[in-house]
């Protein structure tokens, strides 16, 4: 066991589960472990969220605590040959599935009120997930997630499941799924456009105001700088950058400081997570879009996302 990990569990603690990780406080979002949830999870070869998307190796992991990682040498491995997932190749038979769910539409209007043409508009279904074990075998999820499909340059990349229940994440991805920005394809030149976290929340926009076109990342640290680019040629008149109303995400405004105050005061040691909002407006702007980071209500609950504002 290495000094370095010795240090980052020092930093995290944590609870070991049975697949011999350490379950603990996502160091770069901050949510919180929670028993019988998958959220972090680290060992001695790194660590990964499913909230947030984050992953790395130990030095990663390390660099995100601050931790000095100078004399740390990690273990060479075998480099395993990755190959496309296979509902990939041709994933048409299990769209098909999702989208004629016989529970579809009211599994749907139980999460948000959107109408059956906003459904089928963005091809949101009912259905388990394809994942892979360690020994490479294939196998589909016991539990029906709702399903949104991501797509980049007219190709599918990624299958994502929101959970309706109480155990496991709220998000998940089918093993092999790549993170892309939802529906830019789709963004009309000249309109103003939504950056949202939430796939869900940008089509709940766009389906009450037909004006606007709506994108999303699918979490507030999963923003690539290359989707400006892609953005940007789609010509919108401005983006409005709607991440979440937390630390990680828009990042609180004049709030942040006292909100940094109770963070540590529950976080003991660690260090706060950066707001998103801010650069990827900067971002943007970069890549010649008018973009302006919404400015939360002051009335705005901690954690309200765009459908406080749409019900609101």
């Amino acid at each position: 066991m290495s000094d370095l990990f010795l240090d980052v569990q020092g930093r995290l603690g944590g609870e070991e589960n049975k697949r011999g990780w350490i379950d603990a406080t996502c160091p770069n979002c901050g949510k919180e472990a929670m028993r019988g949830q998958c959220h972090f999870s680290y060992r001695e070869t790194g660590g990964h969220c499913f909230v947030c998307g984050w992953g790395g190796g130990l030095r990663d992991l390390a660099e995100v605590l601050d931790l000095d990682a100078t004399d740390y040498v990690p273990q060479v491995r075998e480099q395993k040959i990755v190959e496309l997932a296979r509902w990939r190749g041709n994933p048409w038979k299990l769209l098909d599935q999702y989208l004629t769910h016989p529970d579809r539409v009211d599994r749907w209007a139980g999460y948000k009120p959107l109408t059956v043409g906003t459904l089928d508009r963005h091809g949101f279904g009912l259905g388990r997930l394809p994942f892979q074990h360690p020994d490479q075998s294939w196998y589909m999820s016991k539990q029906e997630w709702l399903t949104v499909p991501i797509y980049e340059d007219g190709a599918l990349i990624a299958l994502r499941g929101r959970n309706l229940g109480t155990a496991g994440p709220k998000w998940i991805s089918a093993t092999g799924s790549n993170y892309a920005l939802w529906n830019v394809d789709k963004v009309r030149p000249g309109t103003t456009c939504w950056l949202c976290e939430n796939y869900v929340d940008a089509a709940w926009i766009m389906q009450g105001h037909p004006e606007y076109s709506a994108v999303a990342i699918g979490g507030a640290t999963t923003w690539k700088r290359e989707w400006a680019t892609r953005l940007a040629a789609r010509s919108p008149g401005r983006v409005v950058v709607a991440l979440d109303n937390d630390l990680v995400g828009n990042g609180g405004g004049e709030k942040r400081e006292q909100w940094v105050l109770d963070w540590k005061v529950d976080h003991p040691g660690l260090n706060p997570p950066a707001a998103n909002g801010p650069k990827v407006v900067n971002e943007l702007r970069a890549a010649g879009i008018s973009a302006t980071l919404l400015n939360w209500p002051d009335d705005a609950p901690y954690k309200a996302g765009v459908d406080w504002l749409i019900e609101g």
